[in-house]
């Protein structure tokens, strides 16, 4: 996958997150960079995150994206 299209797809991704866009996506890198993690909380520790830990709740919380167009962006 060239850079260009990853740019692609995580920009279009972040437009269909509703609320607390940010923390949502710096919780989705943070998950997929971080090889163990026995809770939530120790997502916080990745530097891809750049929030409090309780920030990972409030995004599990707040984030609704829709599902079926979150869905269509894989090819």
């Amino acid at each position: 996958m060239n850079s260009e299209r990853l740019k692609d797809f995580r920009q279009a991704a972040y437009e269909l997150l509703v609320r607390a866009k940010d923390a949502t996506f710096e919780l989705m890198d943070a998950v997929m960079t971080t090889r163990n993690a026995s809770c939530l909380a120790e997502f916080s520790l990745s530097p891809l995150f750049n929030r409090q830990w309780s920030s990972i709740y409030e995004a599990l919380q707040d984030c609704r994206p829709d599902r079926k167009k979150l869905m269509e962006l894989y090819p």
